[in-house]
């Protein structure tokens, strides 16, 4: 005997797969403007690098000074290397409020000195191997916040300042290590804020 779906299950079933979406998209809104919100502030430095994203627009790729690390600074505890691995960054204030790297770990740290954060970066690549003359080759590294989207025709001016090394990032960093930009700053004055929804 054929089953017979009555409409009003159907009408239930979509109503909750549409509550379901609208509450991830929620949760996913939310949880950015939560570190916007509260988070510990850094500002970076960006290093030189025209994108154009088809979907969102016109971007500026950002690498910064921690993008790239000297291996022999990173504490692998027990952990050996050869791995995609997530790498916790202490960064602590520099000259003209610019933080700069001041350790890695691939453990969260237990605590932090005075006016240190930690940032969490995405797995990145830990090897193993050395250069002829027995150096470590840097460790590469990427955080989430590697593009940065600007109103369309805008994006020529910040590469440029940013080519310049004009150019710095406010960052917001959760608790948990994750980074969001919340300012795009060219010679200290900020020119692009990002709301919080």
């Amino acid at each position: 005997m054929p089953v017979i779906f009555k409409p009003v299950n159907a009408w239930v079933a979509a109503a909750l797969a549409a509550l379901f979406m609208v509450g991830s998209l929620a949760f996913m809104i939310e949880s950015r403007a939560m570190i916007l919100r509260s988070g510990a502030e850094v500002v970076l430095k960006v290093v030189p690098v025209d994108p154009r994203d088809l979907m969102r627009g016109d971007y500026v790729v950002l690498l910064y000074d921690i993008s790239q690390i000297p291996a022999e600074q990173l504490d692998r505890g027990s952990e050996p290397g050869g791995r995609m691995l997530p790498v916790w960054v202490r960064l602590k204030p520099g000259p003209e409020g610019i933080h700069v790297f001041s350790g890695a770990s691939l453990e969260k740290p237990v605590s932090l000195a005075d006016g240190e954060v930690a940032i969490l970066s995405k797995p990145g690549f830990i090897g193993l191997s050395t250069d002829p003359l027995g150096a470590p080759p840097p460790i590469y590294l990427t955080y989430g916040i590697e593009r940065y989207y600007v109103p369309e025709g805008e994006g020529l001016v910040i590469e440029e300042a940013r080519n310049a090394e004009r150019t710095t990032v406010a960052v917001r960093v959760s608790d948990s290590g994750t980074g969001q930009i919340s300012r795009l700053l060219i010679d200290g004055q900020s020119v692009y804020a990002e709301p919080l929804y």
